[in-house]
């Protein structure tokens, strides 16, 4: 993986530190480690929605900068997470499915256009697509009992947003599962206006070499602006810890996709799950897949 020189210090890791911090010292570690109680194990992934990228997967080297923001919460910021081929890929896997994004209450969906108006398509499991799944786990260690959610890309075309929201819910050990981290990739933003990623509870950065990546203004606004919103640039991610050590959410991370108010903006979600006792039954959906293909 490819380190940038170009920001200052704080913004950068090392192949070391990377490991390191991820392992020992970030709240996702913590909770891997821990024993929350478990459903019952037939309520497990009733969709087929947690996955892992087949151990036979062949994927292209790819490396890219990595950016601290927060330690605490984790969160980084990835330019060139995806390859230019990858995101014209997405977006012709995408383009003839896309659907209105419904919001949840409980397991209910509905569509409410007020919160979230855009469309979504859920992504066919190809080569390209199982290999973005797995630098999304190598970059997390591949940590135990964690599996990629199903992918969707996200399609937002002028006035489309995504009000304020979390992306866990209630606490990890109580539920004994959970969304543990959230990739937020940027897959195009032809020629669009606004539809960044905002968190209005985060502190601000300091460093100018961040208003690459970031909303920034100038003199005074800047000084009374609060929060981060990040800019969605063609081929970068957000990666973020939704949980502490704890198995408490992070308040910090109160988000929103904010209003494209031109072009359009497609985005990717890249969730991971954490769901101990669930590797007996993916195992078993593996054997009867390769039966089906005899």
């Amino acid at each position: 993986m490819a380190i940038s020189t170009s920001p200052a210090s704080l913004l950068q890791y090392t192949l070391l530190i990377i490991p390191t911090y991820i392992f020992i010292l970030s709240p996702l570690s913590t909770i891997l480690f821990s024993a929350p109680s478990l459903p019952p194990a037939n309520s497990l992934d009733p969709n087929n929605t947690l996955v892992l990228p087949s151990p036979s997967l062949s994927c292209p080297n790819h490396t890219y900068p990595i950016h601290l923001l927060s330690r605490s919460p984790l969160i980084l910021y990835i330019p060139s997470f995806l390859t230019p081929n990858e995101r014209d890929h997405i977006t012709s896997l995408a383009n003839p499915l896309y659907a209105q994004s419904p919001i949840y209450a409980g397991t209910q969906a509905s569509i409410d256009m007020s919160i979230r108006n855009s469309s979504r398509a859920q992504l066919p499991r190809d080569d390209i697509v199982q290999c973005i799944e797995s630098r999304a786990l190598a970059l997390q260690g591949w940590p135990v009992d964690t599996y990629v959610e199903r992918l969707w890309a996200q399609r937002y075309e002028a006035g489309g947003h995504y009000s304020h929201h979390f992306d866990w819910a209630g606490e990890l050990s109580a539920r004994g599962g959970g969304r543990v981290s959230t990739l937020m990739v940027y897959v195009a933003c032809e020629g669009c206006e606004g539809g960044g990623t905002e968190f209005p509870r985060l502190e601000k950065p300091k460093g100018a070499e961040w208003c690459e990546y970031i909303e920034c203004a100038d003199g005074e606004e800047e000084e009374e602006r609060t929060g981060v919103t990040f800019r969605p640039v063609a081929g970068s991610a957000v990666y973020w810890e939704n949980f502490k050590p704890d198995g408490r959410g992070w308040e910090e991370l109160w988000h929103a996709g904010m209003p494209v108010r031109k072009g359009t903006k497609i985005g990717l979600n890249i969730w991971s799950w954490y769901q101990p006792g669930f590797r007996e039954i993916f195992d078993k959906r593996l054997v009867e897949a390769e039966k089906e293909e005899l």
